[in-house]
Formats: C-alpha cells, sequence, structure tokens
C-alpha cells in the first residue's frame, strides 16, 4: 500500500452532525464533502426518505428504530486500495455488535454483517477522485437495526432480517451503538493507513461466512459465473473457483453474490 503520506494522518475528529429526517445520509454526506467538511464528519438522520443500499435496493430507515448515518473520509492510500474501506468497517462493526451483545455475528461479502443468517446491517461506500486520480473523499453509508421488532420489518423482511431488539430482548441506545462503532472504527481505520491491510483481512476472514460456500456471480440479474468462493485478494476482491477449476477475480462494485 502506498503510505507516503502517513505523517498526515490524524484521528478522525467525530464531528457529529444530527438531522431529524433526510432523504439520503450519502446525499448529505456527498454535499458536505464537496463543500470541504473535514475528515470524519458524520451525518445522521433520525429517519431517511429515500435511503439506499447497494446496487440501488431500497434500505428500509425508520425513525428511532436504528443508525443511519454516514461518514466523510480523506484517506491517504492510492485509489486501488479505496474498496478496502468497506470490508475495514464491517469488520468494525462486526467487532462493536459481538461486545455489546455477546453474539456471534458474520460478515457476507463484501457489506453485509449477519446474525443467525438474516441481515442487521448494510454498508454502502463511494468514492470521488480528484483530477489527478487520486481519492478526495470516500463516504460510508451504514445502516444498523437496533430496536425493530418483527412488526417493523413486515412479513416480507421478517424472514432475512433481524435487529438487536430481536436477537437480545433489549432495548439498546443509539448513541451508545454509534459512539463505540466510531472508536473502533477510527483505530481501525489509523491502522489501515499505516500498516496496511494484512491484520484488517485476516480479521475480516475470521468473520466471514462466505468463504467455503458455493456463489452465484451475478450482473444486471444475469448468472455470469458460479463457484466455490476461495479467498479474498489484498484489494478486497472476491476470488471464486468454478467446476473447471478456474479462479476468477470479483469486484465487488459491479456484482452481486448470493451466499450464507
Amino acid at each position: 500500500m502506498d503510505r507516503k503520506k502517513f505523517a498526515q494522518i490524524k484521528p478522525l475528529s467525530q464531528n457529529l452532525q444530527y438531522f431529524a429526517e433526510l432523504d439520503s445520509t450519502n446525499v448529505t454526506a456527498k454535499e458536505f464533502a464537496e463543500k470541504g467538511a473535514a475528515e470524519g464528519t458524520v451525518i445522521q438522520a433520525g429517519k431517511q426518505l429515500s435511503g439506499k443500499g447497494r446496487l440501488g435496493r431500497v434500505w428500509e430507515s425508520q425513525a428511532g428504530k436504528g443508525l443511519w448515518f454516514s461518514m466523510i473520509l480523506r484517506p491517504t492510500v492510492a485509489a486501488e486500495y479505496g474498496a478496502q474501506i468497506t470490508l475495514l468497517t464491517a469488520v468494525a462493526v462486526a467487532r462493536i455488535l459481538q461486545l455489546l451483545t455477546n453474539k456471534n455475528f458474520a460478515i457476507k461479502w463484501p457489506n453485509d454483517i449477519l446474525l443467525d443468517g438474516k441481515k442487521i446491517c448494510g454498508i454502502l461506500s463511494e468514492m470521488a477522485l480528484d483530477v489527478e486520480g487520486d481519492i478526495d473523499y470516500t463516504i460510508v453509508g451504514i445502516g444498523i437495526n437496533i430496536n425493530m421488532s418483527s412488526e417493523d420489518f413486515g412479513a416480507q423482511l421478517a424472514a432475512t432480517a433481524t435487529s438487536l431488539y430481536l436477537a437480545t430482548g433489549i432495548e439498546y441506545e443509539r448513541e451508545q451503538v454509534l459512539r463505540a462503532f466510531l472508536d473502533e472504527f477510527g483505530r481501525l481505520y489509523s491502522h489501515w493507513q499505516l500498516h496496511g491491510f494484512d491484520d484488517i483481512r485476516r480479521s475480516w476472514l475470521q468473520y466471514s461466512c462466505t468463504l467455503g460456500h458455493k456463489v452465484v456471480v451475478k450482473d444486471n440479474d444475469e448468472e455470469i459465473y458460479s463457484g466455490v468462493a476461495e479467498d479474498m485478494d489484498d484489494y478486497g476482491s472476491l476470488l471464486v473457483r468454478n467446476a473447471a477449476g478456474e479462479i476468477g477475480s470479483f469486484d465487488f462494485g459491479e456484482i452481486s453474490i448470493r451466499s450464507c
């Protein structure tokens, strides 16, 4: 990893901007970033009207029931390593939720956190480059289901989604979860910029529920590859071995993989 600017790395500011209601925290975070907002600025919404997940999917963001926020980052690494931020974020989320609940969480490549096979958190990262091709900023949007009941999800989502409340019977203070995450993320983020991806990659592999499973790779709902997920490379791409023994490398910005 290119760490030529490591001397400029500073702790995240954790400048929190709270809004009772937004269309999307990622959209608002982009607006702040374009105006020069400092790294570590966090845009939090009590409710999102048009929350989005990966590949344009709708993300349910009910008022008072979960954490809906986006971080503005300005990492001092080469753009080719920017995709690692999503994986780093997933490790941070899995760690703090495990500490808070004493439950075992899993990461479904690349951006979902699961508990007992159900989704409890989604991550959406978007990167902007400057005219020289370096990272100008990265927006990392995170949605964590905190106090939803089964009725909040409805029949369609109840089979595939869960919350901390449903898992433990405890109602959690959202700000407690947010602060725990920001502390853990800040530590991992600084370590990543200074020392590279190796330690975080090892942690990610320990949480993974994707490796070792048969997966189907889709592009625009069309199956383009299938096989067993064997590893994740140093750039964050998933390595899949097909029936012919060939290894395919897939970037999560372009494909959808069903597993776990």
